[in-house]
């Protein structure tokens, strides 16, 4: 069966719209902005979209634009996923969660969706490929891949830029086992190629180390509304001692630090939550272990750098978070090229 193109482009929208129409399709990734070069004018952009297997592939212009990727986008967007750039031409230019990174033509950058960027480009022309977090990190361990550059010039990188030029051609016309075979040969080039990025800074050295920090997350993560979670806790249900559990987040910043954060962005995703509109956001800070309104709106304020009552408020008009099956290609198929999408914008626009 031939995987379906999506086309969209800011030729099909009127002038006055094109800015906020290309923000929503790229909203998923980042709060893309206007450039502040000189001559920048306003958003332009198109894509061709194709998912294949459990990727997206897309084919994308665009004009001199800034990108930046916020905790809030990160939780909103619910995407797990590495986005792989093929910079086909113009520039990537950024700070990469403290990594500094310019990506020229020729190159492949990495960047990872659950982790903050801000970045400028100029006029340019991408393959852009999301591919599973779980696949790559089957197979290289957990790397801190994020902002990683392969260099043009590299055989792997030639090797790969030539792969994915080749999947996008041929695509379209792939039935569902090939679809398969030929994300599983993607992914097993691209780990080769990036065999040399470090290992994840927060990685314990044993792998008994790392089995355990696995089972304390997925234990906090299935536990945020439990009233007793915390160290003690966790140290009476792993057998462990408190220096044990400290040292394996210690570069995070400490255990404590890690369960208020997976609070604060739980809570931060009950808040922009249409359904749970009826629930006061008093209880739902209460619900993930705030039981201090003043603390609870100071800790949410610095971490999102808004009011829980704004997200609130911004959640019912934002996109909904992506959680089926295929969230990419749902969220682009809405914005594919039609004759009827300048009024749509339009009035998109006055609802909100």
């Amino acid at each position: 069966m031939a995987n379906t193109d999506i086309l969209i482009s800011t030729d099909t929208i009127e002038p006055s719209l094109r800015d906020d129409f290309w923000r929503e399709v790229t909203r998923p990734f980042c709060e893309t902005q206007r450039s502040s070069a000189s001559r920048a004018g306003p958003l332009e952009g198109s894509m061709l979209i194709r998912t294949v297997g459990a990727m997206t592939l897309g084919s994308t212009t665009f004009n001199a634009q800034r990108y930046v990727r916020d905790n809030r986008t990160i939780l909103r967007s619910g995407l797990d996923d590495y986005l792989i750039h093929v910079v086909a031409a113009g520039s990537i230019r950024g700070d990469f969660a403290g990594r500094d990174v310019k990506a020229t033509p020729g190159s492949i950058c990495v960047i990872d969706l659950a982790r903050p960027y801000a970045c400028d480009v100029d006029d340019g022309i991408r393959l852009a490929t999301t591919v599973p977090r779980a696949s790559v990190d089957k197979r290289l361990g957990r790397r801190d891949l994020h902002g990683f550059v392969l260099a043009p010039g590299r055989p792997l990188t030639r090797l790969l830029v030539s792969y994915l030029q080749g999947l996008h051609d041929v695509s379209a016309h792939l039935s569902a086992s090939e679809d398969i075979a030929v994300q599983d040969a993607f992914v097993t080039l691209l780990a080769a190629g990036l065999t040399q990025a470090a290992p994840a800074h927060a990685e314990p050295k044993s792998v008994l180390g790392r089995a355990l920090r696995e089972r304390l997350l997925a234990f906090i993560d299935t536990h945020l509304t439990h009233p007793e979670l915390g160290p003690m806790l966790l140290m009476q249900r792993f057998r462990i001692s408190r220096a044990h559990l400290y040292r394996a987040f210690a570069d995070d910043g400490g255990i404590v630090r890690v369960i208020r954060n997976k609070r604060l962005n739980a809570a931060y995703k009950a808040l922009i939550d249409p359904s749970g509109a009826a629930r006061p956001t008093a209880g739902v800070a209460s619900d993930y272990g705030f039981s201090d309104m003043t603390r609870f709106r100071k800790a949410f304020a610095a971490s999102f750098g808004l009011t829980p009552d704004d997200a609130r408020r911004q959640g019912y008009q934002a996109a909904p978070t992506m959680n089926d099956a295929s969230p990419l290609s749902h969220h682009f198929a809405a914005f594919s090229a039609r004759p009827n999408a300048s009024a749509t914008v339009r009035s998109e626009r006055r609802s909100r």
